[in-house]
Protein backbone atom coordinates (compact mmCIF):
# COMPACT_ATOMS: atom_id res chain seq x y z
CA UNK A 1 0.00 0.00 0.00
CA UNK A 2 1.21 3.48 -0.86
CA UNK A 3 1.44 6.40 1.54
CA UNK A 4 -1.71 7.96 0.05
CA UNK A 5 -3.89 4.85 -0.01
CA UNK A 6 -7.49 5.84 0.83
CA UNK A 7 -6.52 9.52 1.00
CA UNK A 8 -7.75 12.51 -0.99
CA UNK A 9 -5.60 15.42 -2.10
CA UNK A 10 -6.34 18.75 -3.74
CA UNK A 11 -3.58 20.28 -5.86
CA UNK A 12 -3.87 23.89 -7.03
CA UNK A 13 -1.99 25.26 -10.01
CA UNK A 14 -2.00 21.83 -11.65
CA UNK A 15 -3.31 22.72 -15.08
CA UNK A 16 -0.29 22.07 -17.28
CA UNK A 17 1.62 18.93 -18.18
CA UNK A 18 5.21 19.42 -17.08
CA UNK A 19 4.45 21.67 -14.12
CA UNK A 20 5.13 21.07 -10.44
CA UNK A 21 1.40 20.81 -9.71
CA UNK A 22 0.94 18.08 -12.30
CA UNK A 23 3.96 16.24 -10.91
CA UNK A 24 2.57 16.39 -7.36
CA UNK A 25 -0.79 15.05 -8.55
CA UNK A 26 0.94 12.21 -10.39
CA UNK A 27 3.12 11.27 -7.39
CA UNK A 28 0.14 11.21 -5.01
CA UNK A 29 -1.83 9.08 -7.48
CA UNK A 30 1.10 6.67 -7.89
CA UNK A 31 1.04 6.21 -4.12
CA UNK A 32 -2.64 5.28 -4.06
CA UNK A 33 -4.34 8.65 -3.58
CA UNK A 34 -7.30 10.26 -5.29
CA UNK A 35 -6.72 13.78 -6.56
CA UNK A 36 -8.63 16.91 -7.55
CA UNK A 37 -6.56 19.21 -9.77
CA UNK A 38 -7.45 22.91 -9.84
CA UNK A 39 -6.39 25.75 -12.12
CA UNK A 40 -7.63 29.06 -13.51
CA UNK A 41 -8.44 27.70 -17.00
CA UNK A 42 -9.03 31.05 -18.61
CA UNK A 43 -7.00 33.95 -19.93
CA UNK A 44 -6.58 37.06 -17.80
CA UNK A 45 -6.61 40.19 -20.02
CA UNK A 46 -5.01 42.24 -17.24
CA UNK A 47 -1.81 40.20 -17.49
CA UNK A 48 -1.37 39.44 -21.20
CA UNK A 49 2.22 38.19 -20.73
CA UNK A 50 1.11 35.45 -18.35
CA UNK A 51 0.44 32.04 -19.89
CA UNK A 52 -2.39 30.00 -18.37
CA UNK A 53 -3.49 26.46 -18.93
CA UNK A 54 -6.87 25.83 -20.53
CA UNK A 55 -9.63 23.67 -19.11
CA UNK A 56 -8.75 21.15 -21.81
CA UNK A 57 -5.19 20.94 -20.48
CA UNK A 58 -6.49 20.62 -16.89
CA UNK A 59 -8.76 17.77 -18.00
CA UNK A 60 -5.76 16.21 -19.74
CA UNK A 61 -3.82 16.30 -16.47
CA UNK A 62 -6.75 14.75 -14.58
CA UNK A 63 -7.25 12.01 -17.16
CA UNK A 64 -3.52 11.25 -17.38
CA UNK A 65 -3.50 10.31 -13.69
CA UNK A 66 -5.43 7.20 -14.67
CA UNK A 67 -2.17 5.77 -16.04
CA UNK A 68 -0.76 5.74 -12.50
CA UNK A 69 -3.83 4.91 -10.44
CA UNK A 70 -7.28 6.45 -10.25
CA UNK A 71 -8.01 9.26 -12.73
CA UNK A 72 -8.32 12.68 -11.12
CA UNK A 73 -11.07 15.24 -11.33
CA UNK A 74 -10.60 18.68 -12.91
CA UNK A 75 -12.09 21.78 -11.29
CA UNK A 76 -11.86 25.34 -12.56
CA UNK A 77 -10.81 27.76 -9.83
CA UNK A 78 -9.40 31.27 -9.61
CA UNK A 79 -7.44 30.90 -6.38
CA UNK A 80 -7.55 34.68 -5.80
CA UNK A 81 -11.37 34.65 -5.71
CA UNK A 82 -12.66 33.57 -2.29
CA UNK A 83 -16.05 32.40 -3.51
CA UNK A 84 -14.49 30.27 -6.25
CA UNK A 85 -12.04 28.74 -3.77
CA UNK A 86 -14.79 27.87 -1.30
CA UNK A 87 -16.96 26.37 -4.04
CA UNK A 88 -14.11 24.40 -5.63
CA UNK A 89 -12.96 22.84 -2.37
CA UNK A 90 -16.53 21.93 -1.45
CA UNK A 91 -16.95 20.27 -4.87
CA UNK A 92 -13.72 18.32 -4.45
CA UNK A 93 -14.77 17.13 -0.98
CA UNK A 94 -18.21 16.10 -2.21
CA UNK A 95 -17.00 14.23 -5.28
CA UNK A 96 -14.07 12.48 -3.60
CA UNK A 97 -15.42 11.94 -0.10
CA UNK A 98 -13.48 14.57 1.80
CA UNK A 99 -10.04 16.19 1.71
CA UNK A 100 -6.97 14.91 3.55
CA UNK A 101 -4.18 17.02 2.08
CA UNK A 102 -4.17 20.46 0.44
CA UNK A 103 -1.23 21.18 -1.82
CA UNK A 104 -1.38 24.98 -2.19
CA UNK A 105 0.87 25.07 -5.22
CA UNK A 106 -0.61 27.85 -7.39
CA UNK A 107 1.52 30.97 -7.73
CA UNK A 108 3.08 33.36 -10.18
CA UNK A 109 2.94 37.02 -10.97
CA UNK A 110 3.81 39.78 -13.35
CA UNK A 111 6.02 42.86 -13.36
CA UNK A 112 8.45 42.06 -10.53
CA UNK A 113 8.68 38.31 -10.83
CA UNK A 114 8.79 35.55 -11.58
CA UNK A 115 8.87 36.08 -15.36
CA UNK A 116 9.61 39.79 -15.66
CA UNK A 117 12.06 41.80 -13.56
CA UNK A 118 11.22 45.42 -12.72
CA UNK A 119 12.87 47.81 -10.22
CA UNK A 120 10.57 48.95 -7.42
CA UNK A 121 10.88 52.54 -8.65
CA UNK A 122 9.29 51.50 -11.95
CA UNK A 123 6.86 48.87 -10.70
CA UNK A 124 3.18 49.36 -11.40
CA UNK A 125 0.93 49.00 -8.34
CA UNK A 126 -1.42 46.70 -10.23
CA UNK A 127 1.46 44.31 -11.00
CA UNK A 128 2.45 44.27 -7.32
CA UNK A 129 -1.12 43.60 -6.19
CA UNK A 130 -1.67 40.87 -8.77
CA UNK A 131 1.53 39.05 -7.82
CA UNK A 132 0.85 39.19 -4.09
CA UNK A 133 -2.73 38.03 -4.64
CA UNK A 134 -1.68 35.07 -6.77
CA UNK A 135 1.37 33.97 -4.77
CA UNK A 136 0.34 34.73 -1.17
CA UNK A 137 -3.34 35.58 -0.78
CA UNK A 138 -4.25 32.45 -2.72
CA UNK A 139 -2.52 30.29 -0.09
CA UNK A 140 -4.46 32.07 2.66
CA UNK A 141 -7.78 31.55 0.86
CA UNK A 142 -7.16 27.90 0.05
CA UNK A 143 -6.03 27.15 3.59
CA UNK A 144 -8.97 29.05 5.10
CA UNK A 145 -11.54 27.07 3.16
CA UNK A 146 -9.73 23.74 3.39
CA UNK A 147 -9.48 23.73 7.19
CA UNK A 148 -13.10 22.72 7.73
CA UNK A 149 -12.64 19.75 5.40
CA UNK A 150 -9.31 18.74 6.95
CA UNK A 151 -10.48 18.74 10.58
CA UNK A 152 -11.19 15.28 11.90
CA UNK A 153 -9.31 13.50 9.12
CA UNK A 154 -6.40 11.25 10.05
CA UNK A 155 -3.02 12.69 9.12
CA UNK A 156 -4.41 15.82 7.46
CA UNK A 157 -1.92 18.35 6.16
CA UNK A 158 -1.38 21.53 4.19
CA UNK A 159 1.70 21.75 1.97
CA UNK A 160 2.48 25.07 0.27
CA UNK A 161 4.90 25.85 -2.54
CA UNK A 162 7.08 28.85 -1.85
CA UNK A 163 10.31 29.68 -3.77
CA UNK A 164 14.03 29.90 -3.23
CA UNK A 165 13.65 33.43 -4.66
CA UNK A 166 12.31 34.43 -1.25
CA UNK A 167 15.64 33.63 0.41
CA UNK A 168 18.19 35.53 -1.63
CA UNK A 169 18.08 39.00 -3.13
CA UNK A 170 17.18 39.30 -6.81
CA UNK A 171 17.02 42.78 -8.28
CA UNK A 172 13.66 43.32 -9.95
CA UNK A 173 11.89 40.39 -8.29
CA UNK A 174 10.48 42.29 -5.30
CA UNK A 175 6.77 41.43 -5.56
CA UNK A 176 7.26 37.71 -6.14
CA UNK A 177 10.02 37.31 -3.56
CA UNK A 178 8.09 39.20 -0.89
CA UNK A 179 4.92 37.22 -1.55
CA UNK A 180 6.72 33.88 -1.42
CA UNK A 181 8.50 34.81 1.81
CA UNK A 182 5.06 35.62 3.17
CA UNK A 183 4.05 32.01 2.45
CA UNK A 184 6.80 30.84 4.81
CA UNK A 185 5.55 33.14 7.57
CA UNK A 186 1.95 32.07 6.98
CA UNK A 187 3.06 28.44 7.17
CA UNK A 188 4.47 28.98 10.66
CA UNK A 189 1.38 30.79 11.88
CA UNK A 190 -0.99 28.16 10.49
CA UNK A 191 1.12 25.39 12.01
CA UNK A 192 0.57 26.86 15.48
CA UNK A 193 -3.11 27.56 14.91
CA UNK A 194 -3.91 24.08 13.59
CA UNK A 195 -1.66 21.87 15.74
CA UNK A 196 -4.48 21.16 18.20
CA UNK A 197 -6.59 19.89 15.29
CA UNK A 198 -3.83 17.50 14.22
CA UNK A 199 -3.37 19.38 10.94
CA UNK A 200 0.27 19.74 9.98
CA UNK A 201 1.36 22.72 7.86
CA UNK A 202 4.65 22.78 5.96
CA UNK A 203 6.12 24.28 2.80
CA UNK A 204 8.93 23.64 0.37
CA UNK A 205 11.00 26.13 -1.63
CA UNK A 206 11.88 24.96 -5.14
CA UNK A 207 15.04 26.10 -6.81
CA UNK A 208 15.14 26.42 -10.59
CA UNK A 209 12.95 23.64 -11.96
CA UNK A 210 12.43 22.81 -15.62
CA UNK A 211 8.76 23.71 -15.96
CA UNK A 212 6.90 25.58 -18.73
CA UNK A 213 6.82 28.61 -16.42
CA UNK A 214 10.60 28.62 -15.95
CA UNK A 215 11.13 28.28 -19.69
CA UNK A 216 8.94 31.36 -20.12
CA UNK A 217 11.03 33.23 -17.56
CA UNK A 218 14.32 32.55 -19.31
CA UNK A 219 12.85 33.51 -22.66
CA UNK A 220 12.07 36.89 -21.09
CA UNK A 221 15.58 37.15 -19.59
CA UNK A 222 17.13 36.39 -22.97
CA UNK A 223 15.07 39.13 -24.61
CA UNK A 224 16.53 41.56 -22.07
CA UNK A 225 20.04 40.42 -23.03
CA UNK A 226 20.31 40.69 -26.85
CA UNK A 227 22.50 38.08 -28.46
CA UNK A 228 21.73 35.38 -25.89
CA UNK A 229 19.40 32.40 -25.88
CA UNK A 230 17.20 31.14 -23.03
CA UNK A 231 19.42 28.07 -22.78
CA UNK A 232 22.54 30.21 -22.42
CA UNK A 233 20.98 32.34 -19.69
CA UNK A 234 19.81 29.28 -17.78
CA UNK A 235 23.25 27.65 -18.10
CA UNK A 236 24.89 30.82 -16.80
CA UNK A 237 22.59 30.86 -13.78
CA UNK A 238 23.18 27.18 -13.05
CA UNK A 239 26.96 27.55 -13.34
CA UNK A 240 27.03 30.58 -11.05
CA UNK A 241 24.53 29.55 -8.40
CA UNK A 242 23.78 25.80 -8.14
CA UNK A 243 26.42 23.52 -6.60
CA UNK A 244 24.82 20.37 -8.02
CA UNK A 245 25.33 21.86 -11.47
CA UNK A 246 21.89 21.28 -12.99
CA UNK A 247 18.26 22.34 -12.84
CA UNK A 248 15.65 20.19 -11.10
CA UNK A 249 12.92 18.12 -12.67
CA UNK A 250 9.30 18.66 -11.51
CA UNK A 251 9.27 15.08 -10.20
CA UNK A 252 12.01 16.00 -7.71
CA UNK A 253 9.80 18.73 -6.26
CA UNK A 254 6.83 16.37 -6.18
CA UNK A 255 8.76 13.82 -4.13
CA UNK A 256 9.42 16.40 -1.41
CA UNK A 257 5.83 17.68 -1.48
CA UNK A 258 4.49 14.13 -1.22
CA UNK A 259 6.78 13.45 1.74
CA UNK A 260 5.54 16.54 3.59
CA UNK A 261 1.92 15.58 3.03
CA UNK A 262 2.43 11.99 4.15
CA UNK A 263 2.70 10.28 7.51
CA UNK A 264 6.44 9.99 6.94
CA UNK A 265 6.54 13.66 8.01
CA UNK A 266 4.14 13.11 10.92
CA UNK A 267 6.31 15.01 13.43
CA UNK A 268 7.05 17.97 11.15
CA UNK A 269 5.05 21.18 11.15
CA UNK A 270 5.80 24.84 10.52
CA UNK A 271 8.83 24.00 8.39
CA UNK A 272 10.03 25.12 4.96
CA UNK A 273 12.36 22.74 3.13
CA UNK A 274 14.82 24.11 0.55
CA UNK A 275 14.93 21.98 -2.60
CA UNK A 276 17.47 24.02 -4.50
CA UNK A 277 20.50 21.94 -5.47
CA UNK A 278 22.55 23.60 -2.75
CA UNK A 279 21.94 27.27 -3.56
CA UNK A 280 21.45 28.13 0.11
CA UNK A 281 24.38 26.10 1.46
Amino acid sequence: MGRYENRVAVVTGAGRIGGIGEAIARRVTEEGGRVAVLDLCRENPDVPRESFGSFASLEEVAASLGRYGEAGIAIRCDVTDEQEVETALAEAAERLGGIDVLFANAGGGTGAGPVDQTPVSDLDRAAWDYTVELSLTSVFLCAKHAIGHLRGRRGSAIVSTTSISAYHGVAGLSAYSAAKYGVTSLTRDLALELAADGIRVNAFAPGITLTPYVRQRYEAVARQNPGTTPEQMMTRFVTDRIPLGRVAQPSEMASVAAFLGSDDASFMTGQTLFVDGGMRV
